[in-house]
C-alpha cells in the first residue's frame, strides 16, 4: 500500500508548490537507460563454446526464482498453470510484452483464454475474455502505445484496434471488403507481425492472393506472385519490405531479391545492427548460393545477403532441432538484438546448446551470442506445447520461455518462465548507490513523491521503463514535492546525480 504523506505534507507543501508543479519533473537519470537497454552482454560470457551441462534442479514455485547453475542466470516462474494444464507465450514472433513492458499476455491452453498479466510484477490482471482471434498467435502489441492491442476477429474477418484500458473495441477494416475476397481470409504462418510503426499487416485470401494494408493511409498493397503457398507475405519493421517463401518484395508488392535460403524455417523478421530489415531464420543446409547454414542466420532484406551467427563454421554443433526465434527486442539502443530456444536431437541439456535458450547480437563485423539458460522442455508429454516459443522483451533484457521443466517435475504441467538477464537486474535493482542525506517518499506512490534534502547540487530526472525521460530538473532548493498525478501506472527510476562531483544515485519506484 501507498505511504501516507503525512505531515510532510502541511510542512512541505505548497510553500514549494510553484516549484514542483513547474518541475513536473522527478526522475532517473540516462546512465539507467543505458543499463537498460544497450548492453545484454552484461554478466554473460560471449561467443562461448564450451559445455555447460544442464543440471537438476527444482522447479521454482509461483513468481519465485532459481539461478541457472549452468549459467548463472535468474529464471523466474511467473505462472501457476496446475498438474496436466498448460499457460504458455503466444509464439515467438508474437510480443509478449508491451511497449514499455508494463503488461504482458500468455495464452491459457486448457481453458483458451489470453491473460493479461503485470508485465513486471507477473502478477493476473484479467483474463481477455472479451476478445476473440481468429489465431491465437494473432495479438499484435503497438509499438508506440502501451495500451493498444491490435487482433483479427474470428467471426467477421475485421482487423481491430483493442484499448487495454477502456476495454474497447475499434474495428479498423474488414479485410474480406478491401480484397474482395470470397475465400477464407488467413494471416501469416509461421511468421505473423505487424510493421514496427504499427501501421502495415498482410493477409492472404486462400491460396489465390495475398495483400498489405497500410492504416495511416487506407491504401491496400496487392502481391505479385505466382504461388501463394497457403502462406501470407510478412511486413519487414520498416514496413516497406516483406518476406515470403526465401524472397523479399518491395513497398509494391513486386519481387525485389531472391534470399541465399534454401528452404523456409522456423523465422523472424527484425533489424541487423545497421539498421537494415532482417530475416532471422534457421537453416539445416547452406543456401543455394552456398553458405548461410546453421542453427541462426541473418539475411538483409536491403539486398539479399546473408551471414551465420550461430553454425559449425563457427564451433557450433550441426543446427539443432526445434530452434525458434524472436528479433523484437526494438527498443534497445542498440538494434539487432533477438533470442532463441532450441529443443535439440538428445533433449537432455548435456551438448552444446541441446534445450538452451542464447541471445545474439546481429552484427556480421562482431557476432555476440551469450547462452543464458536451459529451458529444461521438449515435445515428449505436451507435443506442441512443450516447445519453449522464447519471447525476447521490446529492452532486450528479458527472455520468456514455456516449459515442463525437465526433471522430476517433467511432463506435470507447463508453465512460463522468465530469464531476468544481468542488464535487467542492474536497471531494476531498488538503489544502486545512495546520496547522503537524501529521502525520498512514499514509495509506492500514487500522485506525488517528496524528495527530502539539500538538492540544490544535484540533477534529477524521472525515465520511464524504456528510456523516455519525463523531466530533468537540475539546480533547485529542497525539500522538493513532485506532483506525478499525469503519469500511468507502472515502475520509474529517479535518478539524483551530483553536479559537483558526478557520484550518481538511481532508485526504483512505483506508481500505484
Amino acid at each position: 500500500m501507498p505511504l501516507s504523506l503525512g505531515n510532510h505534507t502541511s510542512q512541505y507543501a505548497y510553500s514549494n508548490k510553484h516549484r514542483a508543479v513547474t518541475s513536473l519533473l522527478c526522475m532517473l537519470v540516462i546512465s539507467c537507460v543505458s543499463l537498460m537497454a544497450q548492453d545484454l552482454t552484461e554478466g554473460l560470457l560471449v561467443n562461448d563454446l564450451q559445455l555447460h551441462p544442464m543440471q537438476p534442479v527444482a522447479k521454482p514455485s509461483y513468481l519465485g526464482t532459481i539461478t541457472d547453475p549452468s549459467f548463472g542466470t535468474t529464471i523466474r516462474r511467473i505462472t501457476d498453470a496446475g498438474a496436466g494444464h498448460k499457460i504458455v507465450p503466444m509464439y515467438s514472433t508474437i510480443q509478449a510484452w508491451n511497449t514499455d513492458e508494463s503488461k504482458m499476455i500468455l495464452y491459457d491452453v486448457d481453458n483458451a483464454v489470453h491473460l493479461l498479466l503485470d508485465g513486471m510484477e507477473y502478477t493476473h490482471i484479467r483474463n481477455l475474455t472479451d476478445i476473440n482471434p481468429a489465431d491465437l498467435e494473432q495479438i499484435f502489441w503497438d509499438f508506440e502505445d502501451p495500451d493498444i492491442f491490435y487482433y483479427p476477429e474470428a467471426t467477421t474477418d475485421d482487423f481491430i484496434k483493442y484499448n487495454v484500458a477502456l476495454q474497447t473495441k475499434t474495428i479498423v477494416v474488414n479485410m474480406d471488403d478491401i480484397s474482395d475476397c470470397s475465400e477464407d481470409i488467413a494471416m501469416g504462418n509461421d511468421i505473423q507481425m505487424m510493421s514496427w510503426d504499427s501501421d502495415v499487416f498482410t493477409w492472404r485470401c486462400g491460396n489465390s492472393s495475398a495483400y498489405a494494408y497500410r492504416i495511416s493511409t487506407g491504401e491496400v498493397t496487392v502481391f505479385d506472385m505466382s504461388d501463394v503457398a497457403y502462406t501470407a507475405p510478412m511486413p519487414s519493421p520498416s514496413g516497406i519490405r516483406y518476406y515470403h517463401q526465401t524472397q523479399g518484395y518491395d513497398t509494391d508488392g513486386n519481387l525485389s531479391v531472391m534470399l541465399n535460403e534454401s528452404s523456409t524455417e522456423h523465422a523472424c523478421e527484425g533489424r541487423l545492427s545497421n539498421g537494415n530489415d532482417a530475416h532471422f531464420a534457421v537453416a539445416f543446409a547452406d543456401g543455394p548460393d552456398g553458405g548461410c547454414g546453421g542453427n541462426l542466420v541473418a539475411h538483409d532484406m536491403t539486398d539479399g545477403t546473408c551471414y551465420s551467427m550461430i553454425s559449425e563454421d563457427l564451433g557450433y554443433d550441426y543446427s539443432q532441432s526445434g530452434t525458434h526465434i524472436s528479433a523484437l527486442a526494438y527498443k534497445n539502443v542498440t538494434p539487432g538484438w533477438l533470442c532463441a530456444s532450441l529443443i535439440g536431437y538428445d533433449q537432455d541439456g548435456q551438448q552444446l546448446l541441446d534445450q538452451e535458450l542464447v541471445i545474439a547480437l546481429a552484427d556480421a563485423d562482431n557476432i555476440q551470442v551469450c547462452r543464458i539458460g536451459h529451458h529444461r522442455s521438449d515435445e515428449d508429454e505436451y507435443d506442441y506445447w512443450g516447445e519453449p516459443h522464447a519471447v525476447i522483451s521490446p529492452t532486450g533484457t528479458r527472455v520468456l520461455f514455456g516449459s515442463d521443466w525437465s526433471g522430476a517435475d517433467d511432463g506435470h504441467s507447463v508453465d512460463s518462465y522468465v530469464v531476468e538477464l544481468p542488464a535487467f537486474a542492474t536497471a531494476t535493482s531498488h538503489v544502486i548507490t545512495e546520496v547522503n542525506a537524501i529521502n525520498i517518499y512514499p514509495n509506492p506512490f500514487t500522485d506525488q513523491v517528496v524528495i527530502g534534502g539539500e538538492l540544490a547540487n544535484y540533477e534529477i530526472k524521472v525515465v520511464d521503463l524504456v528510456g523516455n525521460i519525463v523531466v530533468d530538473y537540475t539546480g533547485v532548493d529542497g525539500p522538493l514535492i513532485i506532483d506525478l498525478e499525469a503519469l500511468g501506472v507502472g515502475l520509474y527510476f529517479l535518478s539524483i546525480q551530483s553536479t559537483v562531483d558526478a557520484h550518481l544515485s538511481v532508485y526504483k519506484i512505483i506508481k500505484e
